[in-house]
């Protein structure tokens, strides 16, 4: 996947703030689709489990975790950044699973359907 678009410079070509900034902000503009992709995956998930403890797993965060640590390096990502950035994002996600989750359990009661 290429993620610098022909507009923007790559970094080491960067002169200025200003081009610098227009970069970033470019590359902000693709993680944000990149990361509403991923949470139709969580909020798909949701649908997907039968039961509330299924959400959070802890093997599954390790996994994750040790994945993006060993991709971080090639990638030329600090794995400490990487691992940061991936915990918040996976906290989150879990949040936003148990809200789905929980929707869905309610509109299920309320209609008469067990989740």
């Amino acid at each position: 996947m290429d993620v610098q678009d022909q507009k923007t410079k790559p970094a080491e070509q960067c002169l200025n703030m200003a081009e610098l900034r227009a970069g970033i902000d470019s590359l902000d503009r693709k993680l944000v689709t990149l990361l509403a992709l991923r949470q139709r995956y969580i909020e798909r998930a949701a649908e997907i489990k039968a039961h509330r403890h299924e959400i959070r797993d802890e093997a599954r965060i390790a996994d994750v975790l040790a994945k993006v640590t060993a991709a971080a390096k090639p990638a030329g990502l600090n794995a400490d950044i990487a691992r940061a950035v991936w915990r918040e994002l996976m906290e989150a996600s879990i949040a936003l699973e148990l809200e789905t989750f929980e929707k869905r359990s309610r509109l299920s009661d309320e209609n008469g359907f067990s989740a």
